[in-house]
């Protein structure tokens, strides 16, 4: 019999969309899993509402509030620390649960041993905090914005953490990001993660060795960005993870 899991949302306002995530996923998953939402830093008000709604649903649910507009990896690892369950599922704050079996689909995939499950995309994935001694925590170092985590599932392949994508059968959709890529870049939105901000490109570059151009050539080529790297096999390692705990408390010391 696996413990008992965390469905973790980090959110920025976006009241609506985060409300329709969470109310889908309350009636399709066992209310013996508990839900965690990480603030980052929204208004006041969101807040009032979001705890007036959270009421209204008979499950454990934790609210973390933030003074400061954290990262995804600061507020997924602070997720992670403050629940005692040992399996966590992280999930977009629009993505929309379509039915029931997305959360058996992952508890049988990591009641066969697997400590890293993805389905399709990061947009819904489980994860086995065992693993953290093996392979460390999301990378504080990354800012705003995408690719760190890529670099964690690079780190995972290159410790040997069992991983498997078992993709999405239409269990959920995920609403996404309004406008393309190269339309996001351009007219950066509001609550949404930055897309005209090449620092973490410049972090993952700093760790890893590869022949991905990046998003910032693409954009000024007028190009689809290429995905990035996932796997050790497609990288070299330039240095190592310097400090494997996160940095998210030291900011209130």
């Amino acid at each position: 019999m696996l413990e008992h899991f965390s469905v973790i949302w980090s959110f920025r306002n976006r009241l609506d969309e985060l409300k329709r995530s969470i109310f889908t996923a309350d009636n399709t998953c066992d209310k013996s899993v508990e839900f965690h939402l990480v603030d980052a830093s929204s208004q006041e008000e969101v807040i009032k509402d979001l705890r007036a709604f959270c009421n209204t649903i008979e499950r454990k649910i934790r609210i973390s509030e933030s003074s400061y507009r954290s990262s995804l990896s600061e507020a997924w690892n602070f997720g992670m620390m403050t629940t005692d369950c040992r399996y966590v599922i992280f999930a977009s704050s629009d993505v929309i649960f379509s039915k029931q079996g997305w959360y058996e689909a992952l508890r049988d995939a990591v009641s066969t041993g697997l400590q890293y499950v993805i389905m399709g995309s990061h947009s819904v994935f489980a994860f086995d905090k065992k693993a953290i001694p093996v392979m460390g925590w999301f990378d504080e170092t990354f800012a705003l914005g995408p690719h760190f985590d890529v670099d964690f599932m690079i780190r995972a392949s290159e410790k040997g953490v069992p991983y498997a994508n078992i993709g999405n059968a239409e269990y959920f959709t995920h609403v996404g990001i309004p406008g393309s890529y190269l339309e996001r870049i351009k007219n950066p939105l509001d609550n949404y993660l930055p897309m005209n901000d090449f620092t973490n490109e410049y972090v993952f570059k700093s760790k890893w060795e590869t022949s991905w151009g990046g998003w910032k050539s693409a954009f000024e080529a007028g190009q689809d960005p290429p995905h990035p790297p996932t796997h050790i096999s497609q990288v070299k390692r330039l240095k190592p993870d310097i400090d494997p705990h996160p940095l998210y408390t030291l900011k209130y010391l």
